[in-house]
């Protein structure tokens, strides 16, 4: 567990190696939810797309990419 401050904006900075471990990135969807007095973050599971917008983002471009809309309706109706 680590512990990281709240800015005063309501952010939290997730720590690099986090990151790293669980592919996030800059513009990555992510789903957060509340449960039992704690937040759980749970990051989106769109393979190609995510690798798209990766790259994407890496080589300065700007996507648009809601290709899996369906698929995070059904999760998030699942997550909460």
């Amino acid at each position: 567990m680590i512990e990281v401050i709240i800015g005063e904006n309501g952010e939290i900075i997730i720590p690099d190696k986090m990151r790293r471990n669980l592919d996030l990135f800059p513009g990555k969807k992510i789903f957060l939810y509340e449960q039992d007095d704690s937040i759980h973050i749970i990051p989106s599971e769109r393979k190609a797309s995510s690798k798209f917008s990766q790259f994407a983002h890496q080589h300065n471009r700007i996507l648009n990419i809601d290709s899996d809309s369906d698929y995070d309706e059904m999760l998030h109706e699942r997550v909460g």
